[in-house]
């Protein structure tokens, strides 16, 4: 599915044009904005506007996060404007109204857009497997081994998972995807062996970090996913068992937390590396603190050593053997 496609769902279309609400009112209430001098006036703002976005321009690992990030820094923008002009009344429907009710009413719009349209999942190619709580268990538990029963049962389950998170895959033509067929193919092919390797993401749908993030383990999956590396997700708060999950594998579900996505390398049930990393100092065997990470397609690379996964020749690897 092409950018300009995918930008034109209705959760871009409706905060962008959310985003413009303020500029839009000035420039019709007050069009001496437009001139020249008025404009040399503002222009002070632009430096630091224009630092700010070549920040978040590079930071933003997909053309939806970009625009997603710069609609709610002028969202604020426009919040703040209404505010600063709220003392200025304007006349409607033949009698002169205060300026508070554009900051009520701005609000509102925003919340009537967030509930009606949310942000979309990914709706590119991918090759992620996605998991229900019985499958991230036979899968991250050590002393498992592959069966002939686990492929049929992930095929299974995949098809039910699909159901249950209502996400529709689109082929590069805007056509939707046999999900079916597609996740029986890579059922199939994964057999959910627990000696390969899985790279597995602990996600949220509320999450916003976690939306920007399945474009980049979805370029991973295609990229880097080998007979024995594969690429899987699971959305905590759409299985009953979440809260467990991410109790036992020590991911925060707070508003605020930094876990958000977590992403963990399993080879034999066991956890060998994970993002983000862990900070602090020790206490009682834990390590307190995490720190958050930016979730770009070179950190996962590098910290999961992508390239070189499968091969034998991985550092932690050499490490243990040697």
């Amino acid at each position: 599915m092409s950018v300009v496609k995918r930008l034109l769902h209705p959760h871009y279309v409706a905060n962008s044009i959310l985003a413009t609400a303020y500029p839009v009112h000035q420039i019709v209430m007050h069009p001496e904005l437009l001139s020249t001098a008025s404009v040399a006036t503002y222009s002070r703002w632009l430096l630091p506007a224009m630092v700010i976005l070549s920040v978040k321009v590079k930071g933003s690992q997909s053309a939806e996060e970009l625009v997603s990030v710069i609609a709610l820094y002028l969202k604020v923008f426009c919040v703040y404007g209404f505010w600063v002009i709220s003392d200025e009344r304007i006349p409607l429907w033949g009698s002169s109204w205060g300026g508070w009710w554009r900051v009520f009413l701005y609000l509102f719009v925003w919340l009537v857009i967030f509930i009606a349209f949310p942000q979309p999942p990914y709706q590119g190619p991918s090759n992620v497997i996605w998991l229900d709580a019985s499958q991230l268990e036979y899968l991250t538990t050590p002393g498992n081994k592959v069966s002939s029963s686990s492929g049929s049962t992930s095929s299974t389950n995949l098809r039910n998972r699909k159901d249950k998170s209502k996400i529709v895959e689109l082929d590069e033509n805007g056509n939707e995807i046999d999900q079916d067929e597609e996740y029986q193919s890579k059922s199939k092919k994964a057999e959910l062996d627990p000696s390969h390797y899985w790279i597995i993401a602990f996600n949220t749908t509320w999450s916003s970090p976690c939306r920007h993030f399945e474009a980049v383990l979805a370029r991973c999956s295609i990229t880097y996913e080998k007979k024995n590396v594969h690429f899987a997700k699971i959305d905590m708060d759409l299985v009953p068992e979440g809260d467990q999950i991410a109790e036992k594998f020590r991911v925060s579900l707070a508003a605020t937390t930094l876990d958000l996505p977590t992403l963990i390398l399993f080879k034999d049930g066991k956890a060998l590396k994970r993002l983000p990393l862990k900070i602090g100092t020790m206490a009682a065997g834990e390590v307190l603190g995490k720190v958050g990470w930016d979730r770009s397609e070179s950190s996962v690379v590098q910290s999961f050593e992508l390239a070189a996964l499968g091969s034998g020749k991985e550092s932690f690897v050499t490490q243990s053997s040697s």
